[in-house]
């Protein structure tokens, strides 16, 4: 992990127990995405997504992201209560809605 990912949770106040890196290769193809799992303190299972890219993120990239996570949880059978997504480009207003109305959390970086 580097310094740039632990300053983007500590900023966001977000705190996870065995966090894991995620190997998306299986999921996907795009090198813009990382993806961390962990516990966060209630013992709910946590995933956040960091996207680092310039182009904007379009409503079809984010039915993408929130289908990597549901196979995920197919994958491990696991339940994802809290869903975070961290983002550097900008984003369309459709995929924004679309995140908060499945639940996502979605924060900007620089």
């Amino acid at each position: 992990m580097n310094q740039k990912i632990w300053e983007l949770f500590e900023a966001k106040k977000i705190l996870l127990r065995d966090l894991k890196r995620l190997d998306l290769s299986e999921f996907t193809k795009k090198r813009s995405l990382e993806a961390f799992f962990g516990v966060d303190t209630k013992n709910f299972y946590e995933i956040v997504f960091l996207r680092s890219a310039k182009s904007r993120l379009l409503l079809k990239e984010a039915s993408e992201i929130n289908e990597i996570c549901t196979k995920f949880e197919e994958k491990f059978q696991t339940k994802i209560k809290k869903r975070v997504i961290f983002y550097n480009s900008q984003i369309c207003s459709k995929s924004l809605n679309y995140f908060k109305e499945e639940g996502w959390s979605c924060y900007d970086f620089v």
